[in-house]
């Protein structure tokens, strides 16, 4: 029986990129069509519609060589996981390898500000991105850097942004932006505000939203944690209010609440939880309305009490809570039977991150 051409299209923008990249070599037909722009973004709007083929993008270093290892679990199970491949650059230009994403099954790997990479482990994709030549604030120091990744869908353009924080001749910490455009291949530097001041030096405190819109926990001028957004397509920082009822596990400085975001079911989810305890609760809060509406943030569920973990990473798809414990071991916890699962990944402590990654057959190179 031989189907016809519309009919094979619909077929194969419901597969997993594994297959469609051992079926290329079917025939030229199906190599063709599984390199064409039009397949790719059916087959990315395919898989964006379901919570399956899931996977989980672990970042970790090493307690005895230090090496950066980055492994992916090739099903959403975690019975298998595969170290991802790199060239010699991201042992000399990379010290500790940030993963921000992703977006489209695009990741951003950052280093050192200026050390940038786009990779997209489903095909083995990479891109390394151009330094910026914009010229940085006089006799400033640069003391550090935060990063963004996003979609612009109006121009069909994956963009960068680039935080860097200096300190100027003054002493005065000034924030520089600049956005580099996948379409031009260039930087640009951004002339806009930045409402608030990025919370700098934890894993959990950014994210994407809904691939257009990046996000970082911050606090704004009257010191009031808030979520800082920019809108790739609109290039607009915005402050988002954080739940106004939210309970506060401690008041000594000791006992102090911790607030984490990270993504789920394509939402934003807020972690709340005491960083001293020894036996943790977590409270979840997710938005259900478009960020910046009134009462957007329900409370989701507490979870807890848990022994021997330390930071949160991330959420699993049907809520289960990804953490780093107290001997550096990641592991995930099921709220809806209490049982924790060790993941078998080991590394210096606090040096964990993950990333909840969904593939394509989106090309950057």
């Amino acid at each position: 029986m031989n189907l016809s051409e519309d009919v094979i299209f619909e077929i194969l923008t419901r597969l997993p990129v594994t297959s469609l990249i051992r079926f290329k070599c079917v025939c030229k037909f199906w190599y063709s069509l599984i390199k064409n722009p039009n397949f790719i973004s059916k087959h990315l709007h395919n898989l964006n519609n379901k919570q399956n083929h899931l996977h989980l993008l672990i970042s970790r270093r090493g307690n005895i060589t230090n090496k950066r290892i980055l492994s992916l679990s090739q099903n959403d199970t975690f019975d298998v996981f595969i170290n991802q491949d790199f060239p010699e650059y991201f042992n000399d230009k990379f010290g500790h390898i940030r993963l921000i994403g992703p977006c489209n099954g695009i990741v951003c790997l950052c280093g050192y500000p200026d050390n940038i990479v786009l990779w997209n482990p489903s095909i083995r994709d990479y891109k390394i991105l151009p330094q910026s030549q914009i010229q940085r604030l006089v006799g400033s120091t640069i003391r550090g850097s935060d990063f963004g990744l996003g979609f612009d869908s109006k121009k069909n353009d994956y963009k960068v942004i680039q935080i860097l924080f200096c300190l100027s001749i003054d002493r005065v910490f000034v924030y520089q932006v600049e956005i580099y455009s996948l379409n031009t291949n260039s930087w640009r530097k951004y002339k806009g505000v930045v409402p608030s001041k990025i919370k700098y030096g934890n894993t959990s405190w950014s994210m994407v939203y809904k691939n257009e819109i990046f996000c970082w926990l911050g606090q704004d001028v009257d010191n009031h944690e808030v979520i800082l957004s920019f809108n790739m397509s609109e290039e607009i920082f915005q402050n988002i209010k954080l739940p106004s009822n939210i309970e506060i596990f401690g008041v000594q400085e000791i006992m102090r609440s911790v607030w984490v975001i990270v993504p789920f079911k394509e939402s934003i989810s807020l972690i709340v939880y005491c960083l001293k305890e020894v036996e943790k609760y977590y409270d979840i809060w997710v938005i259900n309305n478009e960020l910046g509406v009134e009462n957007c943030w329900t409370k989701l569920q507490r979870i807890g009490p848990i022994s021997r973990v330390e930071r949160p990473l991330g959420l699993w798809k049907n809520g289960e809570l990804i953490l780093e414990n107290s001997s550096g071991q990641l592991v995930i916890y099921d709220p809806s039977n209490q049982e924790m699962q060790t993941l078998g990944f080991y590394g210096k402590r606090g040096r964990l991150e993950i990333v909840v990654y969904k593939e394509s057959l989106v090309s950057i190179s």
